[in-house]
């Protein structure tokens, strides 16, 4: 008998809130609210959870209390739906009192939401998705026809419990995984991809004025950039190397010519000084050093000429060869010497 009049007060109680808010919903609205929680409660306890379910959360659309929110989580949760059903106990502990709160009913489904909600989450399993062989913001990952933000791959989510159809989806490429899930567990669905070569490992090193990119089915030689550059950096070295050489022996042989015509000029010296050996007593000892120093000079300069010509030259010819660029030309001459060339 108590438990009848229990009962009966606490339908009471939902139909007077209701019916006083006449100035926040109008009559056509509270009216059916009213129906859909009568409809609603007499599916769940004959167990048809998934329309009392339904009406529940329809009514709970129109009137905002606790009681409707907590009754439509407990549907939910009959059914498996307890992700959804955590939402809604949560929901209804942050919902504020309005003009449909009359007595304690509200405060009392805000109790109950706290203590259902405190059992319901560690029987909520966990759902990890990893994509391997392509990037997370190249892949289109549903699960259950339901889209999933490319920022929570890789991250535990709360899910149902139940069969789970995961699909990625990577332009043409499909991939998918059906995980069997039970409460309270944490299970892990891998998307594999087929990898893709990099973009840079596919392009070919070109320069100006190369042949254009071999086309599939030919084939073709060609070298690799690093040994064109260092084959044309090498040869620019030794071109270099060879001119300055090369200007060295020029210089050499300038300075030997010089110093020659210098001692040939000193004619009665030569005959003084036989054999390189000068008499004292016949010439001045000024005029000796001079003639000796020249003759050292001529020599010298002769011999280094001749060596750095040759060395340089050699540089310059074996060089390797371009389509244009400069080349020279060793002249010798009675008493002279010249290296023509372009550049």
């Amino acid at each position: 008998m108590c438990r009848k009049l229990f009962s009966i007060m606490l339908v009471l109680t939902v139909v007077v809130a209701w019916s006083g808010a006449a100035r926040a919903t109008d009559d056509s609205a509270k009216g059916a609210a009213r129906e859909l929680a009568n409809e609603a409660k007499r599916d769940f306890d004959a167990g048809r959870f998934e329309e009392a379910g339904r009406k529940f959360q329809r009514a709970f659309e129109v009137a905002k209390v606790p009681t409707l929110a907590v009754w439509a989580a407990r549907a939910l949760t009959k059914r498996g739906h307890l992700v959804v059903a955590s939402e809604l106990y949560r929901q209804a502990l942050h919902l504020t009192p309005n003009d449909l709160w009359v007595g304690k009913a509200q405060q009392q489904a805000q109790t109950d939401a706290a203590k259902e909600l405190e059992e319901l989450q560690p029987r909520i399993p966990r759902l990890r998705i990893r994509v391997e062989g392509a990037a997370a913001n190249d892949v289109e990952v549903t699960i259950d026809d339901a889209k999933i933000a490319s920022a929570l791959l890789g991250i535990a989510m709360p899910t149902d419990p139940g069969r789970r159809h995961v699909v990625g989806r990577r332009d043409a490429e499909i991939v998918d995984q059906t995980i069997v899930i039970n409460e309270s567990e944490s299970k892990e669905a891998l998307l594999i991809f087929t990898a893709r070569q990099p973009v840079q490992a596919q392009a070919s090193v070109r320069g100006p004025g190369s042949a254009p990119a071999v086309e599939p089915g030919s084939v073709t030689a060609s070298t690799p950039a690093t040994q064109t550059e260092s084959g044309v950096s090498d040869g620019g070295a030794q071109r270099t190397w060879g001119w300055v050489v090369t200007g060295v022996g020029v210089a050499g042989l300038v300075t030997g010519a010089v110093a020659g015509i210098l001692v040939l000029s000193k004619s009665g010296l030569r005959k003084d000084c036989p054999d390189g050996t000068c008499n004292p007593d016949s010439a001045k000892s000024g005029d000796i050093n001079s003639y000796n120093l020249m003759r050292t000079l001529s020599t010298t300069g002769f011999i280094v000429g001749a060596v750095g010509t040759a060395v340089g030259v050699t540089l310059l010819l074996w060089t390797p060869k371009q389509e244009s660029g400069p080349h020279a030309t060793l002249w010798l001459g009675p008493g002279s010497a010249a290296v023509k060339g372009t550049f």
